[in-house]
């Protein structure tokens, strides 16, 4: 047997060599497990930064690996079809459609009367000649000649042209929605969905509508239902007919073979107050995203100054507190979400002077203000509304542009006459791109196109937005790239349709 000392060194000996192999076990369990923990810690902490609206947006961010599913991000704009007019003079085809994945079309209306679909432009929507200066500016981006045997069979208005802008831009695919409602009629939803033949006009209007003009989906913009008895159920009720009505449509063209389909959208409210008594759950299930309206926050309506397209805040009117109220309380997914984005600034004229000289630290928020400030020549050549900045005049001539990164908001404050302006820009977009990523957000959207510098790349707000996602961008067809459903709509309406010439060239060329 061992002496007493012998037995000690043994014994220590062993423990030597266990707590070597103990040392061992864990740097190799460490460095296997070490990523997977630390990154998800640190996606934690960025979270709670995002969520709680740190002074800084977490330069790990960047790091972030995008979660979209692999179909890619929404970046989506609305075209508005009285953008063509004075002081807008915008057309479909000044959009940089090699850059986006939607183009909603605002506004389609609703008879209150029959509950039917009317355009509320027709010459803008359906009877203007845009080929022309289409040909002459953006010959690159068309694949055709349009020569005048071509333009004979084309479609005509906005509406004609984004139809054949989405089949002639080769290199990128997009969707064009009818976007049906908007601010002024409000009203007429509220009629439609009290009655059950005018809401079944309206569903059977639409979708025809739709599929006639050669849109790829609807998007419903209802500012806002009331909390009564009525119209959050209508509401449900509306958006589930026309789920049903759109599958129906589908069924018939493709039988149960098919991929995609044509999508339903919702413009959002973006704020508890018009949120909270909505059957949000009920409704989610029905629709492909929602368009959230994190913009106008602020304005001539309000108390005080503030942005009016923050993504932060300390109280409930921001961006994030939309998204995570939307995912919190309703259990919506957030792959569903999109973010809206302002491409227009909103201004306060600040009523005490106290602020000179101005400086980046100088507080504009939370100010008392009398109006938005008067229409100078700069609004009345840009919007022709008080209170509107497009983004593509920002910042006013004379003021430097600034940025907030406490709420992600831009803004340039005019000394002279006390004029204080908020508004997206690339900045914002860039970050805004980041919380979508790290959120697992759908994508994001404009209002609207007219005010972007779509010919600027350094001040394009798309682009800055695209860069910030890495360009991974939903690349998704027009349904109408889709064989069957040109054949289905021939089928349909023989020579009588919108698109029927223009689709029978297709067909024939496709042959």
């Amino acid at each position: 047997m061992l002496g007493y000392s012998e037995q000690q060194r043994s014994k220590t000996s062993i423990i030597s060599h266990l707590l070597i192999l103990l040392i061992i076990i864990t740097i190799i369990i460490e460095m296997c497990l070490y990523n997977k923990i630390f990154k998800s810690q640190r996606s934690d902490d960025i979270r709670d930064n995002f969520r709680n609206g740190g002074d800084q947006v977490p330069s790990m961010v960047q790091n972030q690996k995008p979660h979209d599913g692999g179909k890619g991000y929404v970046s989506g704009v609305y075209y508005s079809n009285w953008s063509p007019y004075t002081p807008r003079f915008h057309f479909p085809h000044d959009i940089n459609l090699m850059q986006v994945s939607h183009v909603y079309y605002a506004f389609f209306r609703i008879n209150s009367k029959t509950g039917g679909i009317e355009s509320t432009d027709s010459w803008s929507d359906l009877e203007m000649n845009l080929y022309k200066p289409l040909a002459i500016k953006s010959s690159q981006l068309v694949e055709n000649n349009l020569n005048d045997s071509v333009q004979n069979i084309l479609p005509l208005g906005c509406v004609g042209e984004l139809f054949y802008l989405k089949n002639a831009c080769s290199e990128k695919k997009f969707k064009v929605i009818m976007s049906i409602g908007g601010w002024s009629d409000s009203e007429n939803f509220k009629t439609i969905v009290g009655d059950d033949k005018l809401l079944q006009n309206f569903v059977d209007s639409s979708v025809e509508t739709m599929f006639k003009l050669g849109f790829d989906g609807i998007d419903i913009d209802w500012e806002f239902p009331e909390n009564n008895k009525i119209e959050p159920q209508g509401y449900l009720k509306l958006v589930k007919m026309l789920r049903l009505k759109l599958n129906n449509l589908e069924s018939q063209i493709f039988g149960e073979s098919i991929e995609d389909h044509f999508q339903i959208s919702i413009a959002a409210p973006a704020f508890k107050d018009k949120l909270f008594f909505l059957p949000i759950s009920e409704i989610d299930q029905y629709i492909d995203y929602w368009n959230m309206m994190t913009y106008d926050y602020y304005g001539s309506w309000s108390e005080t100054t503030g942005y009016h397209s923050n993504l932060f805040s300390e109280t409930e009117l921001s961006g994030n507190f939309a998204m995570h109220y939307m995912i919190d309380e309703f259990s919506v997914d957030s792959s569903k979400l999109v973010l809206g984005m302002a491409a227009y600034g909103r201004s306060f004229h600040i009523k005490d002077s106290k602020f000179q000289p101005f400086t980046q630290n100088t507080v504009l928020i939370n100010q008392h203000f009398k109006g938005v400030g008067k229409p100078g020549k700069e609004i009345d050549k840009a919007d022709g509304k008080e209170g509107i900045w497009p983004y593509k005049s920002l910042p006013k001539k004379g003021t430097i542009e600034q940025y907030d990164p406490k709420y992600v908001s831009a803004y340039c404050f005019d000394e002279k006459n006390s004029i204080f302006i908020s508004y997206d820009n690339t900045k914002s977009a860039k970050t805004k791109a980041e919380y979508v990523m790290h959120n697992k957000l759908g994508g994001g959207f404009w209002w609207e196109s007219c005010g972007e510098a779509h010919t600027n790349k350094s001040r394009s707000l798309i682009n800055a937005f695209n860069e910030g996602i890495r360009f991974n961008v939903s690349s998704k067809p027009s349904m109408f790239q889709d064989m069957r459903v040109i054949k289905f709509y021939l089928n349909k309406y023989g020579d009588d349709g919108f698109l029927s010439p223009y689709l029978k060239h297709l067909e024939s060329s496709k042959q």
